[in-house]
């Protein structure tokens, strides 16, 4: 993981690093900064390094529907636990589930982030309701279960 503005680097003192400054100042501060081909390039799920800022690539795609999901399987992070699709968590009416599911897969999410071999952007959960069976991804929500 990579944070330029821990320490004594370059990047420290610039106000984009500052935390007390409101949110738009830092962000202001960090546009005016990046090239249009870094601000081009960092439109896409899988951003290049922003030399500007100092930060490292970063891949924004990570699936946690069932489980962790595109990140590097090897090392000491060979497998994931593969979860229940949503709709078959909600067929269970068991609302602990839900929260004990979602405490594994961000537990597995950081041991991965950690070791470096994914990061820390998962897109989950589908929120929408499984009324059209046409749809094609129902099992990705949670349906209507309570």
């Amino acid at each position: 993981m990579n944070n330029p503005c821990l320490g004594s680097g370059p990047y420290s003192t610039q106000p984009w690093c500052n935390h007390t400054l409101p949110v738009d100042v830092r962000v202001r501060d960090m546009l005016s900064r990046m090239t249009l081909a870094e601000k081009i390039a960092s439109l896409d799920t899988e951003s290049p390094a922003i030399a500007s800022l100092g930060l490292n690539a970063y891949n924004w795609w990570g699936e946690g529907t069932h489980g962790v999901n595109h990140v590097n399987f090897s090392g000491s992070t060979p497998t994931a636990t593969n979860f229940p699709f949503p709709i078959t968590t909600a067929a269970s009416f068991n609302r602990s589930l839900w929260r004990a599911t979602g405490a594994a897969i961000s537990r597995e999410a950081r041991a991965f982030m950690n070791a470096g071999h994914g990061y820390s952007t998962y897109w989950t959960p589908v929120v929408n309701l499984a009324r059209e069976p046409r749809w094609g991804r129902n099992i990705e929500s949670a349906g209507e279960d309570p």
